[in-house]
């Protein structure tokens, strides 16, 4: 049976500025040429608050608003606006926020959770238009008493870290433990300074597909250890859990694309975004705003013989772990180098670029695990359940952690066909349940 969509009544919108304003040397904060190449859309994520009534009361939205306000006097940029791709004016002119009555019972989207119905939670998507706010916020209270808190983050200004880092610094603005360790650092333009594009940026689109469909699956942490012992080998002894995952998923997918397709040989590959902060020679800090991203890519090995099963698990696995190797040697090393750092990204997006045309199976993965979103305690616990709504974007796989921080939630989007094929998968099955209840 399919979830019911819920009524959810708007009751309030305004507008959250800094609680200071924003001094006149800071007005112009310059992007960096990663945030430049990024493409125009919003990150959107959902935290679920169940039975809250007690502790969140009248003053929670108020409260809510106010250690926004403060945090934003740090994250100032994200108060500002775009303009003509180059800068962000800092004029404080502030985030939208929302108040919501949602008609129904948290404990509803728990038992039964969907990536699309999540949309209804999150505030009206235009960032289409390039411009305006670049954070939104909606705050949506149940009937209940329970709470989900809607985020979206212009993909121009914060990439999955500094999302990370402004939700933890707001929740512990409100319930005041707040540290100077968790201050956001404004360098990334001076590691990665911005250019004039003479021509148009390379293009980097992603487009909701009319034919897809996304389900989750969750990996428990016991299973994951089952799972990471099947992926061993000589090759990599001891594969990550986002490794073992994504290999699963990959081999999976590309299964089920060659049956539909009725064809034994088709290359395969695999992208994933990857956090580079820790990789550029000196690190960056963790803290760092805007967007410092790049990828690697790791393709089947294709075989004469095809009684070989390329798509091995273990095999799979050891050439994820080769790509990175591979980044982390031949690439990483010039991203602390300005002269070199431009060529080493644009190289790994035309990668990406080329791996999309026809003829090729690609998966596009991106991790967030470890960012802690699951320690966003604004007074009322921590979220019970932390989402990101469906995108409907093709071979689109999107990893999180689950509440306990040990198992993984898989996002995963692919044509119809190929989803009736992987949600029947056996082996999936095995290490993974199928859109499990939350309560």
């Amino acid at each position: 049976m399919e979830p019911q969509k819920m009524k959810v009544e708007v009751v309030s919108k305004q507008t959250i500025k800094p609680s200071s304003p924003t001094p006149q040397n800071l007005r112009i904060y310059k992007l960096s040429f990663i945030d430049q190449l990024a493409p125009i859309f919003h990150t959107r994520m959902l935290f679920f608050y169940p039975n809250i009534e007690n502790t969140f009361s009248k003053y929670g939205c108020e409260r809510l608003k106010t250690s926004l306000s403060e945090t934003l006097t740090y994250f100032y940029p994200l108060a500002g606006r775009v303009k003509e791709n180059k800068v962000v004016e800092c004029n404080d002119e502030g985030v939208e926020f929302c108040e919501a009555r949602v008609h129904g019972s948290v404990s509803d989207v728990l038992k039964q959770p969907d990536a699309d119905l999540g949309h209804q939670f999150l505030p009206v998507d235009d960032a289409h238009l390039g411009s305006g706010f670049l954070v939104k916020v909606q705050v949506n209270l149940f009937d209940c008493g329970g709470l989900a808190i809607g985020v979206s983050f212009s993909h121009k200004i914060a990439d999955a870290s500094t999302i990370g880092s402004f939700i933890k610094a707001w929740s512990c603005t409100a319930i005041g433990c707040m540290t100077e360790s968790m201050l956001p650092k404004y360098v990334m333009e001076s590691h990665f300074p911005s250019m004039d594009f003479s021509e148009d940026l390379p293009p980097l689109e992603f487009k909701p597909a009319l034919n897809c469909i996304t389900r989750r699956y969750v990996f428990e942490s016991s299973d994951i250890t089952k799972l990471k012992a099947k992926a061993s080998s000589k090759l990599v002894e001891q594969p990550t859990r986002v490794e073992a995952v994504l290999a699963l998923i990959w081999k999976c997918a590309t299964t089920a694309s060659k049956i539909n397709l009725g064809i034994t040989k088709r290359p395969s590959k695999v992208g994933q975004a990857i956090n580079i902060r820790k990789r550029t020679n000196p690190p960056l800090p963790e803290t760092s705003v805007g967007n410092c991203l790049s990828n690697f890519i790791a393709e089947t090995e294709e075989t004469s013989d095809y009684s070989t099963d390329i798509l091995d698990l273990q095999s799979l696995v050891a050439q994820l772990r080769k790509a990175l190797e591979l980044f982390s040697r031949e690439r990483a090393h010039k991203l602390g180098d300005k002269n070199n750092a431009f060529s080493s990204l644009i190289e790994g997006w035309k990668d990406v670029e080329l791996a999309y045309k026809e003829g090729i199976d690609f998966y596009m993965c991106t991790s967030w695990c470890r960012f802690g979103f699951y320690e966003a305690d604004f007074g009322w616990g921590k979220p019970k359940w932390v989402s990101i709504p469906s995108m409907k974007i093709k071979n689109s796989i999107y990893l999180m952690d689950t509440h306990d921080g040990k198992g993984i939630e898989a996002w995963v989007t692919l044509i119809e066909q190929d989803m009736a094929l992987v949600e029947k998968n056996h082996e999936l099955l095995e290490f993974a349940s199928l859109n499990p209840t939350i309560i």
